[in-house]
């Protein structure tokens, strides 16, 4: 291990000019904390002081602000580089953060400012705050290539007075058609009977009956285009035309959001090949004068409106790393988003714990949570993300295998998961009216292609089927959907999406019970180790580590710069009980 002050030569650069050292530089206390157990630690420093020159640089980066230079809001560059005996080189690179503490004393001639980790997570969190999806598809980040269309149809849901009136105007609209077809057969019939009977007398006769054919087709006629015409508004009041919503796919949404931040992107959730985010559709149709639809409205644009989870970028993040419990951290200019228990990131490993005492040893006892619940959300602007509930969420319940007296039990606390998305239904089958009108419109398109230029609404029913459907064109929340590449949803789609797949692929990882008690650790905290800065830069890239031989992570670290050793807090997975047992209840 290598310290600042020991055995290295230090230099210090300001915008990649070196300058001289910020005053008191050992005295700097550096904090990272690996909150909600994250990869790559969140960095709070004290201030770096700068006196002299490096204080003119610095306010004159502030100044220019207001003659063409890009001023207090971005970060000036600031790298320590240290070389050993070896004239080996580490560097640490970041920006001074001038909204964070910043604090200049023109009588003391010095300047003091924080600094943010030009490679670390952080940096990349903070720009997503704030940053939305509408202002990103105003600058032309997103356009129309990036969307995808999905097929879905309203289909709400009937009662028996809906069928029961429905049924009774089919039966007198097909009665008429089969009449009037049947009164035009037999007219056509007496008029060629008659016409093929010499002209004598009866020529006034053959010559009526041809008239009332001919009228009588043309009667048939129209009344056939009515019928159509008829038959064509009554099926789409009683179940609306296809649709089109407009969707992304998340990994797309992801990708495009860390492109224009300068990062490329990768994930290896297997799910997000198919995962399509659709947001809430505030759209309504639009009526002609007696009710019927004229125009129908899906969504007009892939990504999240104003109203959704998700609209803001950093929301969209925190949804695809909380479905599959992933951890995100950034290596070069690549942000990996991997579920926890990838073996990735034991790959990325670098460093080794010196031997040190122990003296303190806790258990997570804290993170044991008797209930833990996993969750989609329901809308009730689409009565099928109620009424279809199996694998919108799912309660794993721990208890013990054996007890002496059930008031001692110590089990308590919930971990309630909430997506803030629900999921879509599909298409499986034709419902009452659809199977009552199937056979309506297929007497219609026979008798259409008779007289030629036939209808297609049997057709039109059948395509229904394998697509999203929604009991309202309105749903207020937004979807994901697991999709086929034409936008169909697979039949097994509720199997491969759902509640209990990602507590089983992902989230069982918290399990106290599962894989070999995985959940159960032994806490060290607040443990004095020697440290130095080459132990510094590798924990910032990767906070798993080998202790004595067993995997570790840590969860904390406090170095003051100057000093040969550190405070560290982390863990090691040992089971510390095998008395306990879960129950899992999948609701219906």
């Amino acid at each position: 291990m290598s310290n600042i002050s020991k055995n290295t030569e230090a230099k210090y650069f300001l915008n990649n000019i070196e300058r001289n050292a910020p005053l008191e530089w050992e005295d700097v206390k550096i904090t990272a904390e690996y909150e909600n157990d994250t990869i790559q630690p969140s960095l709070s420093t004290d201030s770096f002081v700068f006196n002299l020159d490096a204080r003119q640089v610095v306010n004159q980066w502030i100044s220019d602000g207001l003659t063409g230079g890009v001023g207090i809001f971005e970060g000036m560059p600031f790298d320590l580089v240290l070389f050993n005996q070896n004239a080996t080189q580490k560097k640490f690179e970041s920006f001074l953060d001038f909204t964070n503490d910043y604090r200049d004393f023109p009588d003391d001639g010095e300047v003091s400012v924080s600094l943010i980790d030009k490679n670390g997570l952080d940096g990349f969190f903070q720009q997503l705050t704030g940053t939305t999806f509408g202002y990103l598809e105003e600058i032309g980040v997103f356009t129309e290539s990036d969307y995808i269309n999905v097929p879905y149809v309203v289909e709400k849901k009937f009662n028996l007075f809906e069928i029961l009136m429905s049924s009774i105007v089919l039966y007198l609209m097909v009665k008429e058609l089969a009449e009037s077809v049947a009164r035009t057969a037999d007219a056509v019939s007496d008029a060629v009977t008659l016409i093929l009977i010499p002209i004598t007398g009866a020529a006034a006769v053959a010559i009526k009956a041809t008239a009332v054919a001919l009228i009588t087709i043309i009667y048939t006629a129209i009344l056939l285009l009515a019928i159509i015409d008829m038959a064509t508004t009554l099926f789409n009041t009683l179940f609306s035309p296809k649709r089109t919503h407009k969707a992304i796919l998340l990994k797309t949404a992801l990708t495009k959001v860390a492109n224009h931040f300068g990062y490329d992107f990768i994930t290896p959730v297997t799910e997000y090949n198919n995962l399509v985010f659709l947001p809430s559709n505030p759209n309504f149709d639009e009526k002609a004068l007696l009710g019927f639809i004229s125009v129908t409205k899906g969504t007009q644009t892939g990504i999240p409106n104003i109203l959704d989870y998700g609209y803001f970028t950093e929301d969209m993040f925190n949804l695809a790393k909380e479905l599959p419990y992933a951890k995100m951290a950034v290596y070069g200019n690549v942000i990996h988003l991997r579920p926890k228990n990838d073996p990735f990131w034991i790959q990325q490993s670098q460093w080794v714990a010196p031997d040190t005492l122990i003296n303190t040893l806790q258990y997570n006892t804290d993170e044991m949570k008797a209930t833990r619940v996993l969750s989609f959300a329901t809308d009730l602007n689409d009565e099928y993300t109620v009424d279809n509930y199996f694998g919108t969420a799912v309660e794993i319940r721990t208890q013990p295998v054996s007890v002496i007296n059930q008031k001692a039990v110590l089990l308590k606390g919930l971990d309630d998961v909430k997506f803030n998305v629900a999921l879509g239904n599909r298409k499986d089958s034709l419902n009452a009216i659809e199977n009552l009108l199937k056979g309506v419109a297929i007497f219609i398109d026979t008798v259409t292609g008779i007289f030629g230029g036939g209808s297609n609404f049997a057709a039109s029913i059948n395509s229904r089927i394998g697509i999203l459907k929604v009991s309202t064109n309105y749903h207020s929340i937004p979807k994901v959907l697991y999709l086929n590449s034409d936008g169909t949803m697979p039949t097994n789609h509720r199997d491969l999406l759902n509640a209990d797949v990602f507590w089983e692929k992902y989230h069982k990882e918290k399990s106290f019970v599962r894989d070999n008690w995985n959940g159960q650790k032994k806490v060290y905290n607040n443990i004095t180790i020697p440290f130095g800065f080459e132990d510094f830069l590798i924990l910032l890239t990767n906070s798993y580590f080998n202790f004595n031989g067993i995997q570790a992570k840590l969860s904390k670290f406090e170095w003051i710069t100057g000093e040969d050793n550190a405070t560290i807090s982390f863990y090691t997975r040992v089971p510390y009980t095998k008395n306990l047992q879960e129950i899992k209840i999948v609701p219906a």
